[in-house]
């Protein structure tokens, strides 16, 4: 039996994967470049409405106060990664949280209903 004997469409489906995501097979010379990710087309840019949703997201999700968009760690880790960020204000993260929730209920409220035909 030869050892490649059923893998054809596992290493298809490999190749393939990794090609989507971006994964390279790196150099087999230099371990450290095996399954390097190339994140130039798979990481979003930033805009400040994205940073803003994923702030909402995070502290409804995690039951935080939103007033820890203020906590000097956090700032401090926001203006490392990107230097210049507005961080926005507990109130402005309450009415993003407010805002994502009456539009994500209509959404969840339709889902849901029963329809008569």
């Amino acid at each position: 039996m030869r050892t490649a004997h059923g893998t054809k469409n596992l290493a298809r489906g490999i190749d393939q994967c990794n090609e989507r995501w971006g994964v390279t097979s790196g150099d087999p010379g230099d371990p450290s470049t095996v399954g390097e990710q190339q994140t130039t087309e798979s990481v979003s840019e930033y805009t400040p409405a994205r940073h803003r949703a994923i702030i909402a997201v995070r502290y409804s999700v995690s039951k935080r106060p939103y007033d820890m968009v203020r906590d000097p760690l956090y700032v401090d880790e926001i203006q490392l990664l990107r230097p210049g960020t507005v961080i926005p204000s507990p109130a402005t993260v309450s009415r993003d949280v407010n805002q994502i929730y009456k539009v994500g209920s209509k959404h969840v409220k339709e889902y849901f209903s029963v329809r008569v035909f």
